[in-house]
């Protein structure tokens, strides 16, 4: 029920349409209603079931007496115009009521498209931007394919869940209630009849619909599983191919997607039931009509007219009476894709602003962390431990150390990408904390060891998120970052589209371009993640002239363990296991003899 009322939340935006699309749906069942009624009066006067000129009786609200006026307007106008006009006016009204039925029936339809497509693009939209929240660790814990498993099938899933849960369990339903309240009107222990076995076909289908809900869910799951594979073989081409692992990757794959579709074909063969068991149980009830009813009708109990206008309300009844079970599985399924997409928004968000947030444009004099501990939400591990560091502005600090000292963490903290477990950072006496999450990251610009471009234009790679940007200080940007000549050289220099991840350059002029965006951001805090590491010789010695270029009259923190990159730094923190263990500068440290003048002779063997 909690999935249900989730749905109807979702719609709760979309009420009036909804209002809308119930009221046309209203109309589409009385008139058809009423176009079916028809039969009844025109067959009983064309084949003499009642007197012509019979009387009028006192007009009341009940279904015999507006029987009987029908009987007699038509018997009138037979007599009056012939028997073939009298079956032409009951077929020019059938035409008429079923024309206006299915107008009301398009109009219902209209609305719904207004719902569905809404309600898809909020959920979308929610999904996105709460995903963009979340912390880096949830990334880190979950796999990228089933993210966009649950955007690209179970999204569409709800949209199916949304139609099914108007359509068919709100308008199928109303058209079964009209015609089943005109069979009681008809004959109440004939219809008792029907009434009865109902409740077997409702059990029937609540427990195949339940089992189908818990095997939806296990698709789902699966199928992001699988997006998984496909994306991490894309990813991982060349060691695929290097290692000759094409056909071990593939049999892999092969033998996942198979146990997929044969949980999935159970997921169809459970669906699939629901239609022709229905089938099946409606007949067998019709059938029992049939043979009761004629019974009736032989011993005078109901009229012969009556009889057929009843048959053919029970076999109107079949065709939404199987709507609504097939409506029921589509919701089973939305609600299991509902339940995996509410998985991810019921995620805490790992950024909150505070409400009482200040702002602040400028870096005025210095960094603080003060004892600064901590550790990942999933882990009791101290990452870092009791920091205690200050940088001031105009310099630049370097941060030396092994791998997973904690040196990134440090500066993802400044950011906020997490927050402290203890102790505090402030900039300019202000903790961080207490400031609006964008000014702090505009403070910041980063340049990190694996360039990240989209599949865009150059120039709107380095003019990312900056409105109002000329050519002109694009162009200026690259120039300082030594790009500018490579650019040019590009197809269609500024303009062209760089490929997925941008392969289309090689890793040096991403990371060129990354510096141009940095460089443009003019942000006053500059961190470097490692930005030459991953370069070789000529293309590190073209990047690190851009980042001279770049840390010119900023304050910088840099990532290295090239210590050739960083021997000019005005201060050397050395990190091991979490703590600072050594500070100053590249001369103090080498006299020292200790972990910073290890690592030197490290690198010069």
């Amino acid at each position: 029920m909690k999935d249900i009322r989730r749905l109807i939340s979702y719609m709760a935006r979309y009420r009036g349409h909804v209002a809308l699309n119930i009221f046309f749906n209203l109309l589409y069942v009385l008139t058809s209603f009423f176009s079916i009624a028809l039969v009844a009066p025109f067959v009983s006067v064309l084949f003499g079931l009642v007197d012509n000129a019979g009387q009028l009786p006192a007009f009341r609200l009940d279904p015999d007496v507006l029987i009987q006026y029908a009987y007699y307007y038509i018997g009138q106008f037979q007599v009056r115009h012939g028997m073939m006009s009298g079956l032409l006016l009951v077929a020019a009204a059938f035409v008429l009521a079923t024309l206006i039925s299915n107008i009301f029936r398009y109009i219902a339809f209209y609305n719904l498209a207004y719902i569905r497509s809404g309600m898809l693009r909020d959920l979308r939209q929610n999904f996105y931007a709460h995903v963009l929240y979340l912390p880096l660790s949830y990334f880190s814990e979950k796999k990228k394919g089933d993210l966009l498993s649950r955007v690209n099938m179970d999204i569409p899933d709800v949209e199916w869940a949304i139609v099914a849960s108007l359509q068919g369990i709100i308008m199928e339903p109303l058209y079964v209630i009209m015609f089943a309240v005109g069979l009681f009107a008809l004959d109440y222990k004939l219809s008792l009849l029907v009434l009865l076995a109902f409740p077997i076909i409702l059990y029937v289908i609540g427990k195949v619909g339940n089992r189908l809900k818990a095997r939806s869910e296990k698709v789902q799951a699966m199928l992001g599983q699988m997006v998984s594979m496909v994306e991490e073989g894309i990813n991982g081409i060349r060691v695929i191919k290097s290692f000759n692992l094409i056909d071990v990757v593939g049999r892999g794959f092969s033998d996942y997607n198979n146990r997929y579709v044969r949980a999935l074909n159970g997921v169809y063969r459970r669906r699939d039931l629901s239609g022709p068991l229905t089938e099946i149980l409606l007949v067998a009830v019709t059938m029992g009509v049939l043979g009761f009813g004629g019974t009736r009708v032989l011993s005078g109990q109901m009229s012969p007219d009556l009889f057929v206008l009843y048959i053919l309300l029970l076999i109107k009844i079949i065709s939404p009476s199987k709507h609504v079970v097939n409506s029921f599985y589509n919701v089973q399924k939305g609600r299991a894709a509902l339940g995996r997409i509410q998985q991810v928004l019921d995620e805490v968000p790992g950024e909150k602003e505070s409400p009482e947030a200040v702002s602040k444009k400028e870096f005025q004099s210095d960094i603080c962390y003060k004892d600064v501990s901590f550790h990942y939400a999933d882990s009791d591990n101290m990452v870092l431990q009791h920091i205690n560091l200050k940088i001031e502005k105009g310099k630049t600090y370097a941060l030396v150390g092994a791998s997973g000292a904690g040196k990134t963490t440090l500066v993802d903290l400044l950011s906020r990408f997490y927050d402290v477990t203890e102790g505090s950072i402030s900039i300019d006496g202000v903790d961080i904390r207490g400031l609006k999450l964008a000014d702090l990251r505009d403070l910041v610009g980063t340049v990190g060891q694996h360039p990240f471009v989209w599949h865009d234009t150059v120039a709107n790679n380095i003019r990312f998120g900056m409105e109002n940007v000329s050519v002109e200080d694009v162009m200026d940007a690259a120039k300082k970052a030594n790009a500018h000549d490579f650019i040019m050289a590009l197809p269609q220099g500024y303009d062209t589209v760089l490929g997925d991840a941008g392969m289309t350059v090689s890793g040096g002029q991403r990371q060129r371009i990354t510096i141009a965006r940095a460089i443009l951001k003019n942000a006053p805090v500059l961190v470097l993640d490692e930005a030459t590491s991953a370069l070789d010789t000529e293309s590190e010695v073209l990047v690190q002239e851009a980042l001279s270029k770049l840390m010119e009259g900023r304050t910088s923190i840099v990532i290295a363990h090239r210590l050739s990159t960083i021997r000019n730094a005005d201060h050397i923190i050395v990190f091991e296991k979490g703590c600072i263990v050594e500070e100053g500068s590249h001369q103090e440290l080498l006299a020292r003899e200790g972990h910073y003048a290890h690592y030197v002779n490290l690198q010069n063997l």
